[in-house]
């Protein structure tokens, strides 16, 4: 594990290089679907104290921090923390059960006092790590942001928040911050594929890594139509049939799973992971226009993202 320097909200606290901190996580098919990670003390130091916004590294202070470097400074007199004051930054996931870590040194009383004024409940979690939650659920919330998209639990994003002296955690739900933190028996330094690719990395000043789990997010009319997606999704992955060779789907992917994710367009999302070779089943469909076929509809239906016909899909990308 990493050296501990006291109790913190993302496991061991201290976390620096990138592998030391993917020992604080759990390995799940969440958290190593897709990681994000950013060396900050590094950046900050090869940076020699030019601004952000216009330092030749600008384009590399976002990654591993989710929703904090588009606000700028309107966040750290809400929150009571900086996170361009943090030593290093990761997330891992897709939404919307991202959980992200921030690592340093953090004024908890500072921070308190912040998201409770903020509307933020405050509950003990033990070993001096402190849950500030303004709603425990993963879905987005569009009531409180102002016309800056700035509000309490930022749509969402900032729903929980862990805090300890040295680090933040921070994500939609307490399940997910509770399912990926601390690291229990595997952590994804340890993972069959995460571990290998983190070793090849080695010593990086920002990192991503995809695996091969995907993700198609479609928009339906209804709520009623996106539990049909999600159920005609399980039906053809089960006992369907890829047109392309009449091979059965439940030879192509496996792992397959729904989650309706609501919301005024009523997303579904469909998660699955290739078998063996060959393009993944988000890019085959698309290349052949297979998608009634995988979702078990008419081949006349229309899908729906966004207001335009068609499919959004999620290569492992947030």
């Amino acid at each position: 594990m990493a050296g501990d320097r006291g109790a913190s909200a993302g496991g061991s606290g201290g976390s620096g290089s990138f592998k030391d901190t993917l020992k604080n996580i759990h390995a799940t098919a969440q958290t190593s679907g897709f990681i994000e990670y950013r060396d900050s003390a590094l950046l900050t130091k090869i940076n020699k104290g030019k601004d952000v916004w216009t330092s030749p590294f600008s384009l590399l202070y976002n990654h591993g921090e989710g929703p904090f470097l588009q606000y700028g400074g309107e966040l750290p007199p809400l929150t009571g923390f900086d996170a361009q004051q943090a030593t290093s930054a990761i997330s891992v996931g897709n939404p919307p059960n991202t959980v992200g870590v921030l690592y340093g040194s953090f004024d908890t009383s500072t921070i308190g006092t912040k998201l409770a004024a903020w509307g933020y409940t405050k509950q003990d979690r033990g070993g001096g790590v402190t849950a500030w939650i303004f709603k425990d659920d993963n879905q987005a919330d569009t009531s409180q942001p102002d016309t800056m998209n700035v509000g309490p639990g930022m749509g969402g994003r900032l729903n929980v928040i862990w805090v300890s002296k040295s680090s933040i955690a921070y994500g939609y739900m307490t399940s997910d911050l509770a399912s990926a933190l601390p690291a229990q028996s595997k952590p994804l330094s340890q993972d069959a594929m995460v571990g290998p690719l983190t070793d090849c990395l080695g010593s990086t000043l920002i990192a991503y890594v995809i695996t091969d789990q995907k993700v198609i997010c479609v928009a339906a009319p209804t709520t009623a139509g996106a539990q049909a997606l999600a159920a005609g999704f399980m039906k053809s992955v089960g006992s369907g049939r890829d047109p392309e060779g009449d091979k059965p789907w439940s030879s192509e992917v496996s792992d397959a799973q729904t989650k309706v994710l609501g919301g005024p367009t009523h997303v579904v999302q469909l998660t699955a992971t290739q078998i063996g070779g060959g393009l993944p089943f988000v890019d085959e469909p698309v290349n052949r226009n297979d998608y009634p076929t995988l979702l078990w509809l008419p081949t006349t239906s229309s899908l729906h993202c966004g207001g335009r016909t068609g499919t959004a899909w999620n290569r492992g990308q947030r």
